[in-house]
Formats: structure tokens, C-alpha cells, sequence
């Protein structure tokens, strides 16, 4: 087609959605996110296009204000001095569509139960008419590491004082990233909070820390009582082989099991299912 069948219009990628997610590295000094800037149009574009963004929090406190309630947690601007953007503009070259605008964040000042989002908008475009609707992106950012994400524990508890009382579980688990790169926050049997709940994790949380040699490091999250805990993380299987020693209610209770990275297919589950089952332990 020689000309345009429809009008060419800048617009912020993701801003139809409204809400688009971005991960952090909480392992980096500093890690970069990116938002897009898109040309419409159904010809390629004959000139350089410059586009200036700028940030527009309002969206966010009006999102908490409209979407959140009483008793959520809402969502937080970023502080200044942790984050920079090290372009002042975006370039979409002739014959392209999309053009990146990087931003730079310290994740490390950043706490795992908060919420956090930055909201951009398009204030000025050297061609073309920006879009009208749909113009502001909030991007919502997430803590990860190596060494987060969806895992399954496949475990047993026993009584210290009577390990032929036990209960066998398998269950999901959210492993979240804490502190540093090699840090992630596990639950207890339960798994994570959420709104009308009880709010558990001060008792029932303790953090994983991933030696260089493979071997891990367990500690308490706030008030979960943990008496004692180890173990070694597979990364070729991306497993944890863990024992934990805790109290509750006055009682001593020992864990030991497996928690595994979440499998895409059933092939990549029976292989792990396989491995633990060459590699569990029948004598604690």
C-alpha cells in the first residue's frame, strides 16, 4: 500500500492495559526497566520521530483511591535519588516503530511487602499527533532474584520427641525475594497473605540464603520460631533439599523435604519427581 490506511499516532506501549509489570533484580546495584513508545500507522515511518515522557504520579493516587481498599496495601511512588532516567527523550528512527526510554533503580532500598509503581505519560512528539486516549502507562515493579518464584514443597513434619508423629504435604510456595541477590523469603505451610486473612508472616516466614558453596543459610522472619535449619540448593535442578527445626505452641517439630521450581510440562515433572525420589532421605 503506498499510503497509510489509517492515521499514525504516537502512544506509550501498554497504556490500553493500564497497569503493565516489570521485574528488579533486588541482586543489582543498580537494574534497568524500560518503557516503549510505539508509532501507529500502517506505513513505516519516513523521518526520525523524538517523543518526551514524563512522570505523572496522580494516576497512581488516583488508582489506590478508586481500586484499593481500607484494608489494602496501596501502592507506593518511588523515592527520589533511587531511580534516574538517563535519556531525557525517546528516538524512533525512519523506518521504525518502537523506540525504548530506560530507567535506572536501586532495588535494594526497596521492602518486599510494600507495593511500588511508576506512572509515565507522552508530553511532547516531534511528529505525528499523540494518541488521545489511553495515555498513561503505570508501571507496577516486582522484587525478584536467581532464586524466587513459584516452588513446591514436598515434605514431612515430625514431633522431636516422637518422629512416628508425622504428616506428610505438598504444597505451593512463593519464595520471594528479600535483601540481596541470594536471599528469599519462604512460608511455613501457609503461603502467602492476602486481604481478609490473618496477617501470618511475622510468625510463619523465615528466609533462605544461598551460599557460594551451594549450601543454605535459614533464619527467622521476625517472630517465627526456628531453632535450627539447613540444607543444599541443586541449581542444576533448581531445588532445595532443607531441614528446619522450629517450636509452636510450645511443642519442637522438625521439616524435611524438597522444594522445587515450579515444572512447564509434564515431562520436566517427572524428571524432578524421579530425582527426589533417588535423592530423599528416609533416616532423620
Amino acid at each position: 500500500m503506498e499510503e497509510d490506511l489509517w492515521s499514525e499516532t504516537v502512544y506509550l506501549v501498554g497504556a490500553k492495559d493500564k497497569i503493565i509489570d516489570k521485574s528488579l533484580n533486588i541482586g543489582y546495584d543498580k537494574d534497568t526497566i524500560y518503557a516503549s513508545v510505539a508509532i501507529s500507522g500502517s506505513q513505516p515511518t519516513k523521518e526520525n520521530v523524538t517523543v518526551q515522557i514524563e512522570e505523572f504520579p496522580w494516576s497512581i493516587n488516583e488508582y489506590n483511591r478508586k481500586e484499593r481498599g481500607s484494608d489494602d496495601i496501596l501502592y507506593r511512588i518511588l523515592a527520589d535519588g533511587i531511580y534516574s532516567f538517563p535519556q531525557e527523550k525517546v528516538e524512533i528512527k525512519k523506518g521504525e516503530v518502537y523506540g525504548t526510554y530506560p530507567i535506572f533503580i536501586d532495588p535494594s532500598t526497596l521492602h518486599v511487602d510494600s507495593l511500588y509503581m511508576l506512572a509515565l505519560k507522552l508530553s511532547k512528539t516531534s511528529h505525528f499527533e499523540m494518541a488521545k486516549e489511553d495515555t498513561v502507562v503505570m508501571i507496577r515493579l516486582n522484587l525478584m532474584n536467581n532464586y524466587s518464584g513459584i516452588y513446591y514443597m514436598d515434605g514431612v513434619i515430625k514431633l522431636v520427641d516422637n518422629p512416628k508423629d508425622s504428616v506428610i504435604y505438598k504444597s505451593p510456595r512463593t519464595l520471594q525475594a528479600v535483601t540481596d541477590g541470594n536471599t528469599v523469603r519462604m512460608y511455613h505451610q501457609k503461603n502467602e497473605w492476602s486481604k481478609g486473612s490473618t496477617d501470618y508472616r511475622p510468625n510463619f516466614c523465615f528466609n533462605i540464603t544461598v551460599n557460594p558453596d551451594n549450601s543454605v543459610t535459614l533464619k527467622p522472619w521476625d517472630q517465627f520460631k526456628l531453632i535450627s535449619g539447613g540444607g543444599k540448593y541443586y541449581p542444576e535442578m533448581k531445588v532445595y533439599d532443607l531441614w528446619y527445626t522450629f517450636e509452636e505452641n510450645g511443642v519442637k517439630k522438625k521439616v524435611r523435604g524438597f522444594v522445587y521450581k515450579e515444572r512447564k510440562n509434564d515431562d520436566e515433572v517427572r524428571i524432578i519427581n524421579d530425582w527426589m525420589e533417588e535423592n530423599r532421605r528416609y533416616d532423620y
